[in-house]
């Protein structure tokens, strides 16, 4: 009797925690992956989409960028067909929402958004409950890249994962980039890697940027279209291999956000990881109460 007696004593203290997490508002940090991921050269037309490694490196011989797009639906759309009608539309009128469903829900990652980052049943996705949204890359060796010595830019048109430094996309004859080596939306700009961080900093090997700010416009704005971001040398860079989606380890690029919601009603969903919007696993281990 008194071994149940401690048994039900040392349960009691155990389960406290719970009682007190569970209820009100909680910080939940969740990981999106990205899939769509490749890199460009200056002096190569190769597709590199199917690597497991990105390429950045600026000389005075050569150049070599990366291009990936955040995840969108919960369908992973690639048939070519299709992408062929919405890459013509986009080109047509690329600033006005006026094309295909299919073509809106390929370049608009609000959906995604919502259901990765709202873990509470009965929470409403708003910006200012998002907290802080990380891009991280990590290099394939663990070697550093040094702290602003990579930008980030919003892509202004649509790509394909065939793109190189001459073309986006190879579905018609205004697939060429105006500008070589990738077209960009300068009207929303980023700090450089490992700088403006909202949060923690830049381990051996990581790469981070700072995108909290233009993931609170996508989740204010339901017809965000996203064609995808670039990365380049700010100046004279070695070569850089990063991780892309196609490797095999968990160091792929990835969005690491934090939310914060009230569960005290009990409802919950756990985060999932996604590839292109499609959810490949529940990611318990990337909840963080406090």
């Amino acid at each position: 009797m008194e071994i149940l007696k401690k048994a039900s004593k040392a349960l009691f203290f155990a389960l406290i925690p719970l009682l007190f997490t569970t209820c009100g508002e909680e910080t939940i940090e969740v990981v999106i992956k990205i899939r769509v991921d490749t890199f460009i050269s200056s002096d190569s037309t190769a597709n590199h989409a199917s690597l497991n490694y990105l390429s950045v490196d600026k000389t005075a011989e050569r150049e070599d960028r990366i291009i990936l797009k955040l995840p969108t639906t919960e369908e992973d759309f690639d048939e070519d067909s299709e992408l062929d009608k919405c890459f013509e539309e986009l080109n047509d009128n690329p600033l006005e929402v006026t094309f295909s469903m299919f073509c809106a829900i390929y370049f608009m990652p609000l959906k995604v958004l919502t259901e990765v980052l709202t873990t509470c049943d009965s929470a409403i996705l708003q910006p200012e409950n998002l907290s802080s949204a990380i891009l991280v890359l990590n290099t394939t060796d663990s070697s550093a890249v040094a702290s602003g010595a990579l930008s980030i830019n919003l892509l202004s048109r649509p790509w394909f994962h065939t793109t190189n430094w001459t073309y986006a996309h190879p579905f018609s004859a205004k697939g060429r980039w105006t500008s070589a080596g990738g077209d960009i939306d300068t009207t929303i700009t980023f700090e450089n890697n490992c700088t403006g961080l909202s949060t923690g900093s830049c381990a051996a090997g990581e790469i981070k940027f700072e995108v909290t700010d233009y993931f609170k416009t996508l989740i204010q704005d339901d017809e965000s279209l996203h064609f995808g971001m670039l990365i380049k040398s700010t100046g004279d860079q070695n070569l850089a291999n990063i991780h892309s989606a196609q490797t095999s380890t968990e160091l792929g690029p990835r969005i690491v956000a934090q939310y914060t919601g009230d569960c005290s009603d009990g409802k919950k969903s756990l985060p999932k990881v996604y590839y292109l919007g499609t959810p490949i696993r529940n990611l318990e281990q990337g909840r963080s109460q406090k």
